[in-house]
């Protein structure tokens, strides 16, 4: 008895140090797949980041632009407004930018896959409010940079040679950006979240979708682990 006592009580420690070292190959495992999660996660992101960077970039230049365009015409009111509409513009180029590098960098790629699903999501909304509301205002944007375009290429005052052009655009600009608004209000009612989705997909960019579809396939994945 006490032979076979040993033999069982022997038995015992090979399968818990069996048990052990599945665990820890498990484990592992785990790590391993969430490094290549983050690694694929990150890279797939990269295109926006670089993009928002390029907007930042974009966004000084115009702020320049626009400080150095108000200040030379310093005696015309509608020209220093033209050039501060540009700086705004800039500005505003400039914090949405930051806004979602700001979301990107909050990232923890080795977070759960729920967790990284609601940083993507905060990225996400950050990325299309801030798109929209740059993209929007090209409905009435274009009159102040055609103005400042035609003045610092060829001292062109389009304000005081085509002010009907700056009428007629204001109209169809302000038509544009309600008809705009409210499409958008209402592909979001509850009764199209197919439209909704549509329009978001729409929106979001190539590389924030790519992201969002790898979130999903690793979250079946690790369900059906």
């Amino acid at each position: 008895m006490s032979a076979l006592t040993m033999e069982l009580d022997e038995l015992k420690q090979v399968w818990q140090e069996l048990g052990r070292k599945l665990d820890r190959q498990h484990h592992d495992e785990k790590l391993r797949v969430r490094e290549e999660r983050g690694r694929r996660l990150r890279s797939g992101l990269r295109p926006l980041v670089w993009g928002q960077a390029l907007q930042m970039a974009a966004g000084v230049l115009l702020t320049v632009w626009g400080a150095l365009f108000w200040s030379a015409h310093a005696p015309a009111a509608h020209l220093i407004a033209f050039g501060l509409i540009l700086q705004g513009y800039g500005i505003a180029l400039i914090g949405c930018g930051a806004w979602v590098q700001a979301r990107v960098a909050a990232i923890d790629y080795a977070a759960p896959v729920l967790t990284l699903q609601r940083r993507l999501a905060d990225v996400r909304k950050a990325y299309v409010r801030g798109g929209l509301s740059v993209g929007l205002a090209w409905w009435l944007l274009w009159m102040p940079v055609l103005a400042a375009i035609l003045m610092s290429l060829f001292g062109a005052d389009l304000y005081r040679n085509a002010p009907a052009l700056f009428a007629i655009g204001g109209a169809v600009g302000v038509a544009g950006l309600l008809i705009s608004l409210g499409f958008l209000h209402w592909s979001r009612q509850p009764q199209r979240p197919r439209l909704a989705k549509a329009v978001e997909d729409g929106v979001s960019g190539v590389s924030l979708r790519r992201a969002q579809a790898l979130l999903e396939e690793i979250e079946r994945f690790e369900r059906e682990e």
